[in-house]
């Protein structure tokens, strides 16, 4: 494909290039066509305006107008009858009030706060405004103005000429247009004086002020969204405007036709050559490797029975298709080798948690038998000790032994079988303490599970022994809950009867709590105080949160023991057979 793309671009660059001139080109004869339009159509307003200022012109040389005599309202009166785009003739002093009219009720009316009379007084041209909110008719107008001397050069005032917008609209309306082309007039305030569609215009008008402009050209938007170019064509110094507007899709649609044209030619000439060479490639090589792809998507799934049909294939993917058979054929022996020894190793591991857990007990049950032998209630109390602890251990294992995951233990299971275990041995003499759990489902390894179980063995048999005296009611509360942080906090708090916690901090239970916490790498804690109860607490690291953060980085963290954990084995070996 790359190389037929490279062979037929230099067809591609010259047609492309040869579009962009002609939309070049195009796009030149379409604004200078636009702008004679805009041109032709002022012309009728042009001549209109031209004719008013002819007018004041010669009407400025007649004596009575010029001074302002009592023969002025007739002269201009006279005058109006021949002028018929015009609603008034009027003679302003150097002061801007009207002195004579052809209109009788326009005398001694003021024009002097009209920004074209300020404009008037400093020119000696023939000034036109823009619209105009007349007075005396009611009406918006537009008003030429020429400025007038007296013999020493000094203004003395202005001819005014009043042309009715209204004019202006019929000379609009009666122009015959192009389908969608838009002709309307404006002043320098963007005020719409006349227009073939008010609507369009005024929102060509709004929207100019952000528009694109080139010379006496302008891109611009509707209220729709549509897009717009209009020519502007100004009247007697911009005071008025004249602008011819045609939507750029009327415009441009000959244009877009060639240089779309000139574009896709080469594109279709690349894509025919694309879909002979795919028609060619996919008859000889891609079918058959899209079919040996679909084959090693089937053996990854483990079906490594199926063998390759590839007849009709060039002798290169048949050689192929047999290699991928035979290397199934190994993958499928060297699993079921795999499968074997995995279940071998499941059965022996099951047998060692059995016979640990059997062993334990015998352990547990010539303690039992010692116990039974002494006579020292101190010793006595060590044994029973000792049987819990060990208890633990058996416990975990047994578990181990009836997981369905070997190598994982459930923590909310270990706890509650543990907490029952400890109840029924030590609460002969509190019947009424119960225990109440709040306890997370986790699942951890028995490097994690056996400190636990020791930890709550320890706590839950130094709670039933000096906690609550005998007979007294009493509420033990475990938790097992995750934090923010990552961690899991473990929890055993009894209302019982506390104690100095400053005072027993050094013996054995507390020794050996510390210890278990050190091994899990977390943090343990005693709280207690005199007729308050105790709260021990242990905050560890989540094994779950653990999981995930060494999966995201690619590392295996299958054994969550603390830097110093093999001293803390050791430590708790020692104290365990201190008893």
């Amino acid at each position: 494909m790359v190389v037929v793309s490279v062979a037929l671009s230099p067809i591609a660059t010259f047609s492309a290039l040869q579009g962009l001139e002609r939309a070049r080109s195009d796009v030149t004869s379409i604004h200078e066509r636009l702008t004679k339009s805009a041109r032709s159509a002022a012309s009728g307003e042009e001549s209109v305006l031209a004719s008013a200022e002819q007018v004041t012109r010669a009407l400025s040389n007649l004596p009575a107008v010029r001074d302002g005599s009592p023969a002025c309202d007739s002269e201009l009166s006279e005058a109006s009858f021949g002028v018929t785009n015009f609603s008034n003739l009027a003679r302003l002093n150097k002061k801007g009030v009207v002195v004579c009219s052809a209109v009788a009720t326009a005398k001694g009316v003021s024009s002097a706060r009209q920004p074209i009379f300020q404009q008037v007084r400093r020119s000696s041209k023939f000034l036109v405004s823009g619209e105009i909110e007349s007075a005396i008719l009611s009406r918006p107008v537009i008003a030429g103005m020429l400025p007038l001397f007296n013999s020493s050069g000094t203004f003395d005032g202005a001819l005014v000429i009043v042309l009715d917008v209204k004019r202006l609209e019929l000379l609009v309306r009666s122009r015959d247009l192009a389908n969608g082309a838009v002709l309307f007039i404006y002043d320098a305030n963007g005020h719409i004086l006349a227009a073939s569609n008010p609507v369009i215009a005024t929102a060509l008008i709004a929207h100019s002020a952000a528009s694109a402009r080139a010379g006496n050209l302008r891109e611009t938007t509707d209220s729709r969204g549509e897009s717009w170019t209009f020519a502007i064509a100004p009247l007697r110094g911009g005071a008025i405007t004249v602008a011819f507007a045609m939507p750029q899709a009327a415009l441009f649609d000959s244009t877009y036709l060639n240089v779309g044209a000139d574009f896709l030619m080469p594109i279709m000439m690349i894509s025919f050559a694309w879909l002979g060479v795919w028609f060619a490639a996919e008859r000889v090589v891609t079918r058959w490797i899209l079919y040996l792809r679909r084959l090693s998507a089937v053996y990854r799934r483990g079906r490594y029975g199926i063998r390759p049909q590839l007849d009709g294939a060039p002798s290169e993917f048949r050689s192929l298709g047999e290699g991928m058979a035979e290397m199934a054929l190994s993958i499928q022996d060297r699993d079921r080798r795999l499968h074997d020894a995995l279940e071998q190793k499941s059965i022996l591991i099951r047998e060692i948690h059995h016979r640990v857990k059997n062993n334990l007990q015998i352990v547990m049950s010539l303690l039992s038998l010692q116990a039974g032998q002494l006579r020292d209630t101190s010793a006595r109390e060590a044994l029973t000790q000792a049987q819990i602890r060990i208890n633990a251990l058996a416990l975990v294992h047994r578990i181990l032994h009836d997981a369905e995951e070997l190598a994982t233990i459930d923590l909310k299971q270990l706890l509650h079988e543990l907490s029952l275990q400890i109840a029924e041995g030590m609460g002969h003499e509190n019947a009424s303490v119960r225990i109440q759990e709040n306890v997370d489902s986790r699942r951890v390894s028995g490097d994690v599970a056996v400190p636990v179980a020791l930890f709550v063995a320890e706590a839950l048999t130094n709670i039933f022994k000096y906690a609550f005296a005998p007979g007294t009611d009493g509420v033990i509360v475990m938790s097992l809950l995750p934090e923010a942080t990552g961690k899991l906090h473990l929890s055993i708090a009894d209302n019982g009867a506390g104690f100095d916690a400053s005072v027993a901090s050094s013996g054995l239970g507390c020794r050996l709590i510390n210890t278990f916490g050190i091994q899990m790498g977390g943090v343990s804690k005693i709280c207690s105080e005199k007729g308050k109860g105790t709260r021990v607490e242990l905050v560890f690291d989540d094994p779950d949160c653990r999981q995930v953060a060494s999966e995201a980085i690619g590392i295996n963290v299958s054994r969550p023991l603390a830097p110093n954990a093999s001293s803390g084995a050791n430590v708790i070996k020692m104290e365990l057979f201190a008893v």
